[in-house]
């Protein structure tokens, strides 16, 4: 089977449905919105089943909700709907796996945009979970940590770009200090390549962890890596038991 060549159509049909909207609608906001569903509808089709594409928002127990996610990629099995209208639901965060922003065009104050809407997804608290109980307890190796509960990551996907190196530096700037675990994972560029990070040991990866570096690919098949990457990371993604008790502790009966 030819997986490049099959990439390389996928890859195609998405910048010409990118044209076509960009030439056919007037309304920044249809457009925008017609972007978005080209990739989720690419994540429907080469994700596993078991992970729930769509757009929303996220919130968790504490009363915290996050700014509206282009692409939130769940647990289709265990995620409760606390809200649906048409395609956008409100999820609770312990459910979700990561997030997507997309953009048309990704320059400094869209990156930006980006980030803040990271924070307000990643600074959601994964707490309403059932005890674990019992002598095997299952963690996550993510971020060079070890985590109880699956992390939310937080990746881009952008059309096109100015150069990718001008967008790697703008990112630097951005997010330099940060901990790894608060970090933009991976940006995908159609048009000019992937933003990933390399471990001490060579190998790369969608998510960063200590003593990795940022560094941008000039791949000539940005979709094919940025999927084979983000899969390596999704098909490992597992949830504890959800409890929905805490989200209903101010509910009078």
């Amino acid at each position: 089977m030819d997986l490049k060549g099959i990439f390389d159509e996928v890859s195609n049909q998405m910048k010409s449905d990118f044209a076509k909207a960009q030439k056919s609608l007037s309304h920044a906001g249809l457009k925008g919105g017609a972007n978005e569903e080209a990739v989720r509808r690419f994540l429907r089709h080469y994700l596993p089943r078991t992970l729930d594409i769509t757009t929303g928002l996220l919130v968790d127990s504490q009363g915290g909700q996050s700014r509206q996610l282009d692409v939130i990629i769940a647990d289709s099995a265990k995620t409760p709907i606390l809200y649906e209208s048409a395609e956008i639901r409100v999820i609770p965060v312990e459910c979700a796996y990561a997030v997507v922003e997309v953009k048309a065009f990704l320059d400094k104050t869209e990156l930006g945009k980006a980030y803040e809407n990271m924070r307000s997804a990643k600074s959601l608290v994964k707490k309403a979970y059932f005890e674990e109980k019992g002598a095997i307890i299952h963690t996550h190796s993510l971020y060079g940590m070890e985590w109880d509960h699956w992390p939310l990551h937080y990746f881009v996907f952008a059309f096109d770009s100015a150069g990718i190196d001008s967008v790697l530096s703008n990112l630097n700037s951005i997010q330099g200090s940060d901990e790894v675990h608060q970090r933009i994972g991976s940006i995908c560029i159609l048009e000019k390549g992937v933003i990933l990070n390399q471990g001490g040991d060579g190998m790369f990866s969608a998510l960063p962890s200590a003593g990795s570096r940022v560094m941008a690919s000039h791949t000539t098949r940005p979709l094919l890596l940025f999927y084979a990457l983000t899969s390596i990371i999704l098909n490992q993604a597992s949830m504890r038991p959800f409890n929905l008790m805490p989200y209903l502790k101010d509910v009078s009966f």
